[in-house]
């Protein structure tokens, strides 16, 4: 048959849908795929299919619509036209067979119906040799194929000439030869953007319901999960009465029992197009989809949800690559994870409702979460082997990855009284974990819950470690007194029970909290009273972590050589004992003994073994402090250039912390290398940032230094208002602190410069 082209192409049978001008927040997929299909661009990666996937309401059809709107408007790279077709693979009553889109997509093409052949190979034939001289003439073809479901439906519809192009879109990653291009969810930004460019749409630019309450309308993206479909429902909400006020809707998708029977309007119901994707997945797939919808946090491994599902792991790793291919989950950041759209998680926890065994499915995956907690914990504290982890870095690996996860198991747990166990346990196998990974905020929150638990339980032995356990979150997150106050109803009770073993523990964190307070000699007796008790115990590294706490106290009391022997003594039980933990912070301590003995060279080195240690050890955030300590014995040697990089690395450390304290006494310190190297303009920047970050810890006595070494400063550049009123300020902290040593020197200091202020 000789093929007759027509002048101008015509859309296809279904049309080319009306691009919306709400459309926003995919530039960058819109510049990637028209880069992509740029017929003139001289490439050797470019392809002649594209597939563009994702979950359903995502905006995959919006997307090559605007596609097909924008190449349109470029005559030079597809002369020929667009041709639209929608294939509905997903609506079994409306389904395109590829004999019937083939027929549509010639008539299109504008083959006349009598010359279409009857059987399906000849249809395909002839459908490819119809674009094949559609791109011989000059007039190149964009063939957009919309909604394919799978492989076999969409396989006849493709060109087989290099100079067509084919995008196709689907919730499915179909296997096609394609050019991959997944959509992802809107983020926040664009997803209000979309709702206040609806809304202005619908409503004209006088609605500013959007811009009036910013708040509520990233709280609505959120609820929305910034998917498209469910935004566009949202906005035509808001659109259909003027007066509701954003919050108005916030609040009652909040109250909804489910929230995806809210998102529908008219034709659009974000739960009709989970059902279209949902139908079409195995009893197997629909069983891990719903179960994985349990995991607590925002996703899940796959040795967790193995033992979710009580299934082997590699099984349970195919099922879940056939849901990510059907975009129903989303693979993680790193192999081995899986996470579920919000809405899709709430859509499968209703559509497995009825499954039996769930409550099993939940204590399978608690019990993983808690025997890898106490494993991983064990190995932190020192234990060489684990039956679970090879490595020390391969279990903090394995918290940083469940941190969240087992945060959110607690809080579950927490909630139902068969499940009290997990919420009271977990907490303390996690406390050495938050405390090096400096999270001391989740530690607090974390005991809290536990200790509510304990309170409600009674047992009095894990009520008291509770409470010992808050006294030091509480100490971290410089909440003296409260820490103070934790710490001694778990001594009392300690006391009251009659146990030694845990009162020398507890005894040793208070004294730790009473030397934060200046409580030097609260402390000492503290200390020293619980090494007493390690020793009557022959428990030895417990004896020596209670003399290094004691020998920091005799420090602050001027006991230097009575201190700096205590240190030596602790760091040979712990080199003995291979306990490198305990070494590098006893360590830490002896350089600050040693600098005040004067032995600035012996300083230093004890504070770069303390720092090598605790890098070795993956304590980044206790060695940034470390840090800090070897940068100021450098500094009172004189080297300043080696005592700022110390600092800089500090800082370096500090920055990816939640550790706010760290970083303003890094800035404290960088302020007085700059003073040193008369950099005056730089030290004033370091010590008011520093004094920034730390105006929101009270009472805490690194703002009186800051304060002080600020005064100094203004006091070289000659100052004298300036320094008087820092200096003020230094006295106030250091009278709160009961640093009354440091007050007196400021307050003389005061007096001195107050002679060079004329009198007004």
């Amino acid at each position: 048959m000789t093929i007759q082209l027509p002048r101008e192409i015509q859309p296809a049978l279904f049309g080319l849908p009306a691009k919306s001008p709400a459309f926003t927040g995919r530039d960058d997929d819109l510049g990637e795929i028209l880069h992509s299909i740029d017929p003139t661009r001289s490439d050797d990666s470019k392809s002649a299919i594209h597939l563009i996937s994702g979950l359903g309401g995502v905006g995959k059809t919006e997307l090559v619509n605007q596609i097909a709107h924008t190449v349109r408007d470029r005559s030079d790279w597809f002369p020929g036209g667009v041709v639209f077709i929608d294939i509905f693979g997903y609506d079994k009553g409306h389904s395109l067979s590829p004999d019937r889109a083939l027929a549509s997509l010639l008539s299109s093409l504008g083959v006349a119906e009598e010359n279409v052949p009857v059987d399906l190979q000849s249809k395909v034939r002839l459908y490819r040799s119809v674009l094949a001289a559609y791109a011989e003439s000059g007039r190149r073809i964009l063939v957009i194929i919309d909604n394919a479901s799978s492989a076999d439906q969409v396989s006849s519809l493709l060109p087989t000439d290099s100079s067509s192009v084919t995008l196709v879109t689907s919730r499915h990653t179909l296997s096609i030869g394609a050019r991959l291009h997944e959509l992802q969810a809107l983020t926040s930004s664009s997803s209000v953007d979309l709702l206040r460019k609806s809304v202005t749409i619908a409503r004209g630019e006088a609605d500013l319901r959007i811009d009036e309450d910013v708040s509520s309308s990233y709280t609505l993206a959120w609820l929305c999960g910034n998917l498209p479909l469910a935004l566009q429902i949202a906005a035509s909400i808001l659109a259909d009465s003027p007066r509701r006020p954003v919050s108005s809707l916030v609040e009652s998708l909040k109250a909804a029992h489910n929230r995806i029977d809210e998102l529908q309007r008219d034709q659009k119901a974000v739960r009709a197009v989970f059902d279209l994707s949902y139908e079409l997945l195995t009893e197997e797939e629909k069983r891990v989809l719903g179960f994985v919808s349990f995991s607590p946090g925002v996703d899940i491994s796959t040795q967790a949800a193995a033992r979710l599902i009580d299934v082997p792991e590699n099984r349970v790793e195919r099922t879940l690559l056939a849901l990510s291919r059907a975009h129903l989950v989303e693979q993680g950041s790193i192999w081995g994870r899986w996470r579920l759209h919000d809405l899709v998680r709430l859509y499968a926890l209703e559509a497995v409702a009825d499954i039996s065994g769930q409550e099993d499915a939940v204590v399978r995956l608690f019990d993983f979460y808690l025997e890898h907690t106490r494993e991983a914990a064990e190995l932190l504290g020192g234990k060489e082997a684990s039956l679970i982890f090879s490595s020390r870095d391969l279990a903090f690996e394995w918290l940083d990855a469940e941190c969240r996860n087992l945060i959110e198991t607690v809080h579950i747990a927490a909630k139902q009284p068969g499940l009290y166990s997990y919420a009271a346990e977990i907490p303390h196998r996690l406390a050495r974990y938050l405390d090096a990974r400096r999270l001391f905020n989740d530690w607090k929150e974390l005991m809290e819950v536990s200790l509510s638990i304990l309170e409600e339980t009674g047992h009095l032995h894990h009520l008291a470690n509770a409470l010992d356990s808050l006294g030091m979150a509480c100490r971290e997150l410089h909440q003296l007194p409260s820490s103070i106050s934790f710490h001694r109803l778990a001594v009392n009770m300690a006391r009251d029970l009659g146990d030694d073993d845990v009162l020398a523990r507890y005894l040793n964190n208070m004294g730790v909290s009473l030397c934060d307070v200046r409580d030097f000699e609260g402390a000492l007796n503290a200390h020293l009273e619980a090494a007493d008790l390690f020793r009557a115990q022959q428990e030895f590294q417990g004896f020596a972590r209670a003399s290094d706490n004691a020998a920091c106290a005799l420090r602050q009391l001027g006991r230097l050589e009575e201190a700096f022997a205590l240190h030596e003594k602790s760091v040979q039980v712990f080199r003995n004992a291979g306990a490198r933990d305990s070494e590098a912070r006893t360590m830490s301590h002896m350089g600050c003994t040693l600098m005040d003995l004067g032995r600035l060279d012996d300083a230093v080195e004890a504070h770069k073994r303390s720092v090598e240690l605790f890098i070795d050890l993956s304590l980044k955030g206790i060695a940034a402090h470390a840090l800090i300590n070897l940068s100021n014995a450098l500094r009172a040697r004189g080297d300043l250039v080696d005592s700022l990089s110390s600092l800089d690395e500090a800082l370096s450390i500090l920055e990816e912390l939640p550790d706010a304290v760290g970083r303003g006494r890094a800035l404290n310190q960088r302020g007085l290398i700059y003073t040193d190297l008369e950099e005056f303009d730089r030290a004033v920047v370091e010590f008011k940032e520093s004094l920034r970050i730390l105006s929101d810890f009270d009472g805490l006595i690194d703002r009186g230094y800051a304060f002080a070494n600020l005064g100094r400063l203004y006091g070289i550049r000659n100052q004298p208002v300036e320094a008087v009123d820092s200096f003020k300020q230094a006295s106030a902290v250091f009278r709160q602190c009961n640093a009354l040593d440091d007050m007196r020197i400021v307050d003389g200091l005061i007096k001195l410069m107050s002679l060079g202020i004329p009198e007004n």
